[in-house]
């Protein structure tokens, strides 16, 4: 069973179990990790592999930066354009963020899924 965050497969992650198990183990490691790995500014997506099929999935939410406060102040009491236009902004920049963004796995997180019981 192979483990991955944001589709790239963590080799260390990887274990050997019998298939009768693995869809219940791959749910346990992904929870765990669901649990250690800190948030970011994008979603993060993580998976467990047996073969070619998907067999255990779970997500971590993004952090939402609310770009319509600026210094305590709401923006836009009237017109809803610039609104818009702060929210798209931020969407096309989390976009690119997500797309080079890398999930480090911390030595703490590592030591925590490995010690499943």
């Amino acid at each position: 069973v192979d483990i991955m965050l944001n589709g790239e497969v963590v080799d260390p992650l990887a274990f050997v179990c019998h298939v009768d198990v693995a869809r219940s183990q791959a749910r346990i490691v992904c929870e765990k990790l669901q649990s250690v790995l800190p948030r970011q500014q994008f979603v993060t997506v993580i998976q467990a592999k047996a073969g070619n099929k998907v067999i255990a999935s779970e997500r971590i939410r993004a952090y939402r930066k609310d770009v319509l406060t600026k210094s305590g102040k709401t923006v836009g009491g009237g017109d809803i354009t610039r609104k818009k236009k702060l929210l798209e902004k931020q969407k096309k920049g989390k976009k690119k963020l997500a797309a080079t963004g890398k999930v480090t796995l911390s030595q703490e997180a590592f030591n925590s899924v490995i010690s499943r019981s």
